[in-house]
Parts: structure tokens; C-alpha cells; sequence
């Protein structure tokens, strides 16, 4: 199993040329790169982060697929989609799926290489093991991206987990969405919309027993009832 910090796979692309050009450029930024094809959703995920490369046409049909294969059996790889021809349609479904990041239109490989660190820092913090978090009716293990609420037992992805981890140790008190997205994704680290804090939230609502249980605070952001 891949595990060092600096390897990702690149798969799914929409021409070979792109992704050997990808692999390429980003070998130069001090990354380990594999390529391969959709036939790696075939096996469990073995890498630490996997770079999609989608036509739009087909990145909203398959996000559901890629995101459930990326959860499978308590694996947590994160997941990253790059769509060339996308626009912020493709890149919001893709984040309400489950993806970690998304990166439509032009495509810098610096930025792109500084996404998956990113990405791969958050899924570390979530495997350091700080012990279980347990607020009210919630209890969350970082080791195995699970989640209790209420009773039952919730898979969550690096992403959720971070937000989840925050609304947690706020106690109760509302986190505004700059709060989260600067705890979750990394103070001033990349360029990275409120409107990502939003999808997180809808998909927690989504898998929680309780979607009310995460309350919109108006005029401030979210917080956790217990």
C-alpha cells in the first residue's frame, strides 16, 4: 500500500496525453506519481490521494461510483477531480459528492501539486490518532474516519471529518464558515470558496440519523446541537 505523503494516481482521464503530461509536470513539483485507469475502482484504494481527470460529460455520472469506492471497507483515500472543460457546475456536484477537491477549467500543476498536500495533510491529521472527540450524543474516532451519532455509525470522508471534528470541539458554540474552512482545509493555504463549507454541511446533514442536529446559526454559520 502507498503511503508516503508525496504519492498520488491519476486516473480516469480523458486522453492519455493529459495524463502523461500531468504525471509529468508534477514529478517536477516533488511528487510521486503512478498512472493508471478507471480499472483501479476494481480493487480497494491502496494510495493515499487519487487525481481524477474527468470529461464534464461524464463527472457528475460517475462521482457517486468513484466517491463509494474511495470509502470502501474503511479505506479513506482522498479523492481529487480535475475537469479540463468543467466549469463550477461539474466542480460543486463533485464536491456535494464526496470529493476532497476539485479543480475546474485552467489547470496551474503548481497549484494542483499544492491541492494534493493538502489534501493528504488533512487525511493525516485525521490517522495521527488524538484519541476519540464525544459531544452530547456524538462520538468521533479520527483512527477509522467513523462517526456515532445517536445511536449509529457513520462512514465519513477526510473532509467530513475535519469539519465534524471542528463543530465538536466547539461545544455547542457557532463556528462561522471562515472558521471552518480555515480548520478544515488549512488558514490562508489555498484559494477555497465558503460556498465548499456549505456542501460539507449538506452532506453530514445527509448520513447524520439527526440532520438537525448541525443548526444554522443565521448571520453567523453552523453549530452543533447535542
Amino acid at each position: 500500500m502507498a503511503t508516503a505523503a508525496e504519492v498520488i494516481l491519476i486516473a480516469a482521464a480523458p486522453s492519455g496525453e493529459t495524463v502523461q503530461r500531468l504525471a509529468t509536470e508534477l514529478q517536477r513539483e516533488a511528487l510521486r506519481v503512478d498512472v493508471a485507469t478507471a480499472d483501479v475502482l476494481r480493487a480497494p484504494p491502496a494510495a493515499t490521494v487519487y487525481v481524477f481527470c474527468f470529461d464534464a460529460a461524464i463527472a457528475i455520472a460517475v462521482a457517486d461510483r468513484v466517491v463509494a469506492w474511495a470509502d470502501h471497507d474503511g479505506q479513506r483515500a482522498g479523492l481529487i477531480g480535475v475537469i479540463e472543460d468543467g466549469g463550477g457546475h461539474e466542480r460543486e456536484a463533485l464536491l456535494s459528492a464526496g470529493f476532497d477537491d476539485v479543480v475546474a477549467g485552467g489547470l496551474s500543476t503548481r497549484e494542483l501539486s499544492a491541492r494534493v498536500r493538502a489534501v493528504h495533510r488533512r487525511m493525516q491529521r485525521g490517522q495521527d490518532g488524538h484519541g476519540r472527540l464525544r459531544y452530547g450524543s456524538f462520538t468521533l474516532d479520527p483512527d477509522n474516519y467513523a462517526l456515532w451519532a445517536f445511536g449509529a455509525s457513520v462512514a465519513l470522508t477526510p473532509i467530513e471529518l475535519a469539519v465534524m471534528r471542528e463543530l465538536m470541539k466547539a461545544r455547542g458554540r457557532p463556528l462561522s464558515r471562515a472558521e471552518l474552512l480555515d480548520a478544515a482545509w488549512g488558514e490562508g493555504e489555498l484559494d477555497v470558496s465558503e460556498r465548499a463549507v456549505d456542501n460539507v454541511i449538506l452532506r453530514l446533514r445527509r448520513k447524520l440519523p439527526n440532520p438537525d442536529a448541525i443548526e444554522t446559526v443565521r448571520g453567523v454559520g453552523f453549530r452543533l446541537g447535542s
